[in-house]
């Protein structure tokens, strides 16, 4: 069925565009005259898109695509891009992109179309995060669009993402990640610890081997982690470089966190089998159901303390930074042993742990007030 679309041109001036298929394609034919481009649309519902280009004689638009085929081009043409963000780029594509604004030509896209799928995500629960990814991969596909001559400007260009409220980062004190930890059988007491005191993403912690640890300074050197990507007949898992170029770093430990490690396997933390941990079945299978007994009531033992928090794995990364703020440690050190790309993101996520420079304000007024 065609479709009628008013657009709005630089000068102001308004026009009509009638979207339909021809040749098994989405495109579109524009009409200055709105009641013109209704009869078009009229024709092209009775006797098809191929009868009323005839008979208006509409030639075939230079450009035919529409935004899923131009994208799907696109990505099939892009390069030097890691498999994990390539599948995460289709599934942007599969997901977001195509179900809002597949169908529509790419030479009528506008930002009212885009601004649209914006919304749609904020309302559907997306965070912000997460929708500045999307919008940016649609961004860049498009000015890219723009260079070929495809279309005349970047309709998602300055599209604004939404502020979302971001879920709270979990903490815990000594006491409570003593708790956490007597509620994990004693051979994943060591991985813990080492989340911890590490402050490792989850990824990078189990692509460890023992080679990377150095037991006479002290050291760990992170340089890997595991990449999910899509494999035949389903998801596979490799080694690829960490998140960012600054994740790549040595980091020191205590030596009483490197000395409870075992050293035999090819892994430095391994499953059940002698295998590699992943994620997804670690957490569904031991985190979730020893958090859950942290948090549940003992009947034989009423005065247990319980875990009042729920907690995700990457909560561990943030309590390792908070406890690191709490000694006094700079935040400079705290970004370099976390592996941000700077000091500044350090800051941002973590930079109202760090009392120091407040204590000292409050204690300089202090003596200022007398």
């Amino acid at each position: 069925m065609a479709s009628i679309r008013v657009r709005m041109r630089k000068d102001g001036t308004a026009y009509t565009a009638v979207l339909y298929t021809f040749d098994g394609k989405q495109t579109s034919s524009s009409f200055n005259d709105h009641a013109e481009a209704l009869k078009f649309q009229d024709v092209c519902n009775r006797l098809g898109s191929a009868e009323a280009r005839r008979i208006w004689k509409v030639a075939i638009p230079r450009h035919g695509h529409t935004v899923t085929s131009y994208l799907t081009e696109h990505l099939d043409a892009l390069a030097g891009v890691e498999k994990k963000t390539m599948f995460e780029y289709r599934r942007y594509l599969v997901r977001d992109i195509e179900p809002v604004l597949g169908h529509i030509p790419l030479s009528t896209l506008n930002r009212a179309d885009v601004a649209k799928w914006v919304n749609k995500m904020r309302a559907d629960g997306v965070s912000g995060k997460t929708i500045s990814n999307k919008l940016g991969f649609l961004s860049g596909a498009l000015n890219l669009a723009v260079k070929a001559g495809e279309i005349p400007a970047n309709p998602a260009a300055g599209i604004r993402v939404p502020r979302t409220l971001r879920r709270d980062m979990t903490l815990l004190t000594k006491d409570e990640y003593r708790l956490l930890k007597a509620s994990f059988t004693d051979r994943w007491h060591p991985l813990l610890d080492f989340l911890v005191a590490s402050g490792c993403r989850f990824s990078e912690a189990t692509a460890l081997k023992p080679g990377d640890v150095d037991r006479v300074n002290g050291t760990v050197r992170i340089t890997k982690a595991w990449k999910r990507t899509p494999g035949d007949g389903g998801v596979k898992y490799e080694i690829g470089q960490p998140k960012t170029r600054r994740s790549i770093r040595t980091i020191n430990l205590p030596a009483a966190v490197l000395d409870q490690l075992d050293y035999s396997h090819e892994w430095l933390f391994v499953n059940t089998e002698g295998g590699p941990i992943r994620l997804y079945s670690w957490r569904t299978n031991v985190w979730s159901p020893s958090l859950a007994k942290a948090m549940t009531k003992d009947e034989n033992n009423p005065d247990k303390l319980l875990l009042a928090t729920r907690l995700r794995i990457h909560d561990l990364r943030h309590v390792c930074a908070s406890w690191l703020l709490s000694e006094g440690v700079p935040l400079i050190t705290v970004a370099a042993h976390l592996g941000h790309e700077d000091a500044a993101t350090t800051a941002r996520i973590y930079g109202h742990l760090d009392r120091a420079a407040g204590q000292a304000a409050a204690a300089a007024m202090a003596t200022l007030l007398g």
